[in-house]
């Protein structure tokens, strides 16, 4: 299958860079593949998972929001944060959740009840990884 070339950078690292067969990821507009040859295009990238495929295989990951720029031969997504899931602590994941939830039981202001949601949805997204099933798309697109 053709490749091309692809690369995740975070504030704190450079996730991933090498060939990929095919990446898909959450935006606005719902999933979104991409595959060798794909026109241009720069998106918004959600919070949700990665599959990212290589040499045949596929690998999911957790990512959040940022924004991916698709250009002849490359892809490159810029994300706030980005986690395989043998790096993610699921136990910790889960007490972020259970924060965010009790928050958004008592918070009335808009911009506290919207970071109360996306920290959700990043720690059911996180979970979800960890477990390996995919992340629902009401939890992982506020």
């Amino acid at each position: 299958m053709p490749e091309f070339n692809f690369e995740i950078l975070t504030p704190y690292r450079r996730f991933y860079s090498g060939k990929a067969e095919s990446v898909t990821f959450v935006t606005f507009d719902g999933q979104i593949e991409i595959l060798a040859n794909h026109e241009s295009l720069v998106a918004p990238v959600r919070i949700g998972q990665l599959k990212l495929v290589v040499n045949g295989k596929p690998r999911r990951a957790a990512i959040t929001e940022g924004f991916a720029k698709v250009t002849e031969g490359r892809v490159d997504l810029f994300v706030d944060a980005a986690e395989w899931p043998e790096e993610i602590d699921r136990e910790r994941a889960e007490q972020a959740l259970g924060r965010a939830a009790k928050r958004l039981a008592i918070e009335t202001l808009a911009w506290r009840v919207e970071a109360s949601k996306r920290a959700a949805a990043r720690a059911h997204n996180r979970i979800a990884v960890v477990r390996g099933e995919p992340t629902q798309p009401s939890s992982a697109v506020l």
